[in-house]
């Protein structure tokens, strides 16, 4: 699925945008940008995830992670 966006940079952000895709793709480069950003999201969520475990479910992924 292709979704299309629109979004307006203020003139600095434009100016780093241009300066960083040096003639290249924009929209891979945005697109890899938001994937980067959706990744350490997950990231995150899984590693407050794992921080709430508590008592079996703690031991048990202690266990798990030991093994590696």
């Amino acid at each position: 699925m292709t979704v299309s966006i629109s979004i307006t940079l203020d003139d600095e952000l434009g100016e780093e945008l241009n300066a960083a895709v040096a003639g290249s793709n924009r929209s891979a480069f945005v697109a890899e940008a938001i994937r980067g950003h959706l990744d350490r999201r997950a990231v995150a969520a899984a590693a407050a995830w794992h921080a709430s475990l508590d008592g079996e479910d703690a031991a048990v992924f202690a266990d798990f992670n030991a093994a590696w």
